[in-house]
């Protein structure tokens, strides 16, 4: 190979893990796998040098995000590549203030185990969960009824803990109707139509699926299995040979293309998903005859990863196999689902029972430290799969899975209402929440519904960014910590991505008007706003808040990459919704419904640059109910015309529109007048974000310093000129985030 070729492959094949939470030393090479030479060069010395060594900031000084540069060397070419790493600060030394005291009840004579961690409150001021330490273990069996004081220490402090511990003859687990309110048009009934920007970004990331190469997304599970590779090359990034995350870029693959073919029907798409589905059959049956590799396993490595969790491996010599695991299952049960390969079925089974066997065999302590681990015990949605296997084939040691990645650190304080999302990875846990919530759709269990509605309500209600997305570098921060926060890496996409797939499950049970305010704003503003323009299938990492800050777009199978290839096709997934003979039109993008067990057919021509004007061309065999949502944003003097006549039969309840629409064709033109307005952060109340309608808008400006604007509705609507979408007030250009390509800008600014 000629120099640059040799550098080019070394920049590719070079992976030095997630540098977007860095609390280790890192392995800097000093050779390339082709060849070249690396040297080193460090932007922060005192927390980076060249030689890999990290230095965490002391607790309380923040992150540092540190430029790294590798200077790649061959035949007398150069070429220099930069790294960005992020270096979390030192944990904090917690002096504990008080702790909310675990209760626990027990039935006689069977086994539990005593809470694994407690609420603390700190003094100074934060909720937080800590591990306890009980006298005499965590296992007990009380042999008689009566109520009982347990006693422990918080993990590495000086602090007491007791439990109650109420003994009855018999529990009885407190169950819910599992019967959804709400029904959904989950398998093509609802389809975007040309002529919006979500249009556009479904046919673009269809177009880079169809450029992908299947054989190189298969690379790692036949190069694990012993197969031949078929020429392909290597991945790259988060799946490169050397990465121990290699496979779950084709696990979100595996599901782009089935929600890719759901809301196109495209049939080469088809003849993808068919595809990799065949091939990885095969590697799941080349994995069995390799000798101590058990039966049902199927990954882009040997079993390995999993072994070295189990012996408390940290990070990163393993990297989240149950995370990879989970990928690669829910593609599985998409191309399943939505594309109808029967074999994808027969695979994720397979895998499923050396999930259980694998599982089943240890101990409650050995699982719980499991998860507990810094991103080696990361298991992404495996309750959510294992729960939403055993909905589809009735067996119950796939229910009894699902249970064994219950985490109490999550789990125990959203149950009792109690936000100690603090300090917590956000998408690490929010994908947790969703399994919880599929558990219950299984089983009826009525604390996992708790634990994911109250998730819920506390993410959205004090962890939001103005354009839904929430988490800064990554990490939930204290309630209501908003402007202290706005930095380069804030609102991971993934996050959002698992944010609505939570609020589509809630809202089939709870059809409350808010959860499609704020899937409107988070779909529309975070989603939309984060993609790359064009087929190049790209998301950002962090949609940047800090001022003066613009996208970036790494080209790497990142988590956001994977999940971005995904979110495109989901824009249709919420327009609509029924309950009985109802139908809910809760979302305005142009679209087209088919209900044929209704007899209705609904093309929507609601058009971006006109949010206020929602027009619905109607259909039906039958007069039927239809309620179509009131959005926050919208102001009084709402109106009605079908067929061109004014309404006046209409009423406006929980938040929706109410109307009947009689048998045959009918034009129904709502109004919802629209307008600017200003949200403010809640810990720094002079800024302010500007919205026209459901649109977050941008300033565009590289100013690294916050814009001080005289500026408040009233103003914005006298002074603002608006042309499109693009709206001009003084000497300044706003345009909503989707519209932003590499420009800098400012969504949040100071009021003066």
């Amino acid at each position: 190979m000629e120099a640059k070729e040799i550098i080019k492959k070394d920049m590719e094949a070079l992976y030095l893990g997630n540098l977007n939470t860095v609390e280790f030393n890192l392995n800097l090479p000093k050779k390339g796998k082709y060849g070249s030479e690396i040297i080193w060069k460090s932007g922060h010395e005192r927390f980076l040098d060249s030689e890999g060594n990290v230095k965490r900031p002391p607790y309380g000084t923040g992150d540092r995000t540190i430029s790294l540069w590798a200077t790649f060397c061959a035949g007398g070419v150069t070429e220099e590549k930069e790294y960005k790493v992020c270096i979390l600060e030192e944990k904090p030394q917690i002096v504990v203030e008080s702790v909310e005291e675990p209760e626990l009840e027990a039935q006689a004579g069977v086994q539990v185990y005593l809470p694994y961690v407690a609420v603390i409150h700190t003094r100074d001021g934060k909720t937080l969960v800590h591990r306890i330490n009980w006298k005499e273990g965590a296992q007990r069996v009380y042999e008689r009824v009566g109520n009982f004081r347990e006693e422990g220490m918080l993990d590495g402090l000086d602090f007491p803990v007791f439990c109650k511990v109420t003994v009855k003859k018999e529990i009885q687990k407190v169950e819910k109707n599992t019967e959804p309110l709400i029904g959904y048009f989950d398998h093509g009934e609802a389809v975007l139509e040309e002529g919006s920007r979500f249009y556009t970004a479904q046919e673009e990331m269809q177009e880079f699926l169809l450029q992908m190469d299947d054989d190189r997304m298969l690379y790692n599970f036949r190069e694990a299995s012993g197969l031949d590779v078929k020429g392909a090359e290597p991945m790259t990034g988060w799946d490169a040979p050397e990465c121990h995350l290699k496979g779950h870029t084709s696990g979100h693959y595996l599901s782009a293309l089935a929600l890719c073919y759901k809301a196109g029907g495209n049939k080469t798409i088809k003849e993808k998903a068919c595809y990799m589905i065949e091939e990885l059959g095969k590697c799941q049956d080349a994995f069995e005859k390799i000798p101590g590799i058990r039966k049902g396993f199927l990954s882009g490595y040997p079993e390995d990863q999993f072994d070295k969790l189990e012996e408390y491996t940290p990070y990163p010599e393993i990297w989240a196999p149950y995370y990879t695991l989970h990928k690669i299952f829910a593609g599985l049960l998409d191309c399943y689902e939505f594309v109808g390969i029967d074999q994808a079925l027969e695979i994720a089974v397979k895998l499923g029972e050396w999930v259980y066997r694998r599982l089943s065999g240890l101990p409650r302590e050995k699982r719980m430290k499991m998860w507990g681990m810094y991103i080696a015990g990361e298991y992404g949605g495996m309750n959510d799969v294992m729960a939403r296997l055993y909905r589809i084939t009735g067996k119950k040691e796939f229910l009894e899975t699902a249970g064994y990645f219950d985490n109490e650190k999550l789990f125990l304080p959203m149950e009792k209402g109690i936000d100690a999302l603090e300090n917590l990875h956000a998408n690490q846990h929010i994908p947790q929440v969703i399994g919880a919530m599929e558990i219950f759709r299984a089983s009826g269990e009525k604390r996992y519904y708790d634990i994911a509605s109250y998730f819920w309500k506390a993410v959205t209600e004090s962890h939001l960014y103005t354009i839904g997305g929430t988490g800064e570098n990554e990490m939930f921060h204290g309630p209501g910590c908003i402007g202290n926060l706005l930095t380069k890496h804030t609102a991971e996409s993934c996050a959002s991505y698992n944010m609505l797939k939570l609020t589509k499950e809630l809202y089939r049970y709870e059809n409350k008007k808010e959860m499609m305010d704020y899937y409107e704003r988070t779909m529309t503003n975070h989603i939309l706003g984060g993609r790359e323009h064009g087929a190049t299938g790209e998301t950002v990492y962090f949609m940047p808040l800090a001022p003066g800050f613009h996208k970036e777009f790494e080209h790497e199978n990142s988590c956001c990459h994977g999940t971005g290839m995904e979110s495109h096709f989901k824009y249709a997934d919420m327009i609509y919704a029924y309950q009985g003979e109802k139908l809910f039109v809760n979302l305005f993008v142009k679209s087209r419904l088919e209900w044929k067990e209704a007899g209705i057919t609904i093309r929507q021509k609601t058009e971006m640059e006109a949010p206020e004007s929602v027009i619905l061309e109607v259909e039906s065999k039958r007069e039927f109910p239809m309620y179509i949502r009131i959005p926050k944003w919208s102001r009084e003097g709402r109106k009605i015309w079908m067929d061109s006549v004014e309404q006046n039969g209409w009423t406006e309840a929980d938040g929706y529109i109410q109307m009947d629409v009689p048998e045959g064709r009918h034009e129904i033109r709502c109004l919802f007048p629209c307008g600017f307005y200003l949200e403010k952060t809640p810990d720094r109340p002079e800024l302010h974000t500007l919205l026209y309608g459901p649109y977050v808008l941008a300033a565009l400006s590289g100013d690294k310093n916050f814009l001080e604007l005289d500026l408040d509705g009233q103003k914005a609507a006298d002074e603002v000129r608006k042309t499109g979408l693009e709206f001009q007030y003084r000497d300044l250009t706003w345009k909503p985030l989707f519209d932003i390509e590499e420009e800098a800008f400012q969504v949040y600014w100071k009021k003066k």
